[in-house]
């Protein structure tokens, strides 16, 4: 207990010097961009007190935005961005530029999917949802996350509750390769291929992460 405890103080320690050090990269002079921090942390800080608030829910999605894998290449893209002149770009605009496609690429690749997929906290049991197949199918089910994407031709026929988040997968979506079909199959030379399932899943892996480091802080509530 003592262990958990002093973990959650030093993350919110982590946290507050890191939020400290955003605020000190504003110069005095700039309102706007202190103002604009300010709003930042009123969000985080109404996540934390009233979390069951829809605009609350709204808002922190649109700020956790470059928190996740596709968000954070566009962010470093468009700082690198900033950097160019006289048709060249200065530093760091390259380094920037070089991370933004390492993340995209990385999250968009199915045997690096799989790797993200088989970490404990992917694995983690999710809460039972009912999953609507037909008027006879009313038992709560534990396994559908871990039982895989429905396929399109069953996509018609089937409505998922998902537990914490509203991800509601598209036909478009299943097409290549996936991360999950790697155990049965095994690597393939088209899993480092990147696509946009991958970028959608790795991208729920994610949100998992931070959910946990989210209820982590809040004690467990």
């Amino acid at each position: 207990m003592t262990f958990v405890l002093l973990s959650r103080v030093l993350l919110w320690l982590l946290l507050g010097a890191i939020i400290f050090a955003l605020f000190q990269k504003f110069p005095y002079g700039s309102f706007l961009g202190r103002f604009l921090l300010i709003i930042l942390i009123i969000i985080v800080v109404l996540t934390f007190l009233n979390p069951r608030e829809p605009v609350v829910g709204e808002l922190w999605r649109v700020v956790s935005f470059p928190l996740k894998p596709l968000g954070a290449s566009i962010l470093l893209l468009v700082f690198a961005a900033q950097r160019i002149k006289g048709g060249g770009v200065d530093k760091p605009g390259g380094f920037l530029i070089s991370w933004a496609l390492i993340i995209l690429l990385l999250a968009s690749t199915p045997a690096f999917g799989y790797l993200l997929t088989r970490t404990p906290v992917a694995l983690a049991p999710s809460p039972e949802v009912l999953v609507a197949w037909n008027q006879q199918t009313t038992a709560p089910r534990s396994d559908v996350v871990g039982s895989g994407i429905l396929s399109s031709r069953n996509m018609d026929q089937a409505t998922i509750a998902y537990s914490s988040t509203d991800i509601k997968p598209k036909p478009y979506l299943l097409e290549g390769p996936s991360p999950r079909d790697i155990p049965r199959r095994g690597l393939r030379l088209e899993d480092f291929v990147p696509n946009a399932q991958t970028l959608a899943l790795t991208t729920s892996v994610w949100d998992s992460y931070l959910t946990r480091i989210y209820v982590f802080l809040r004690s467990g509530r």
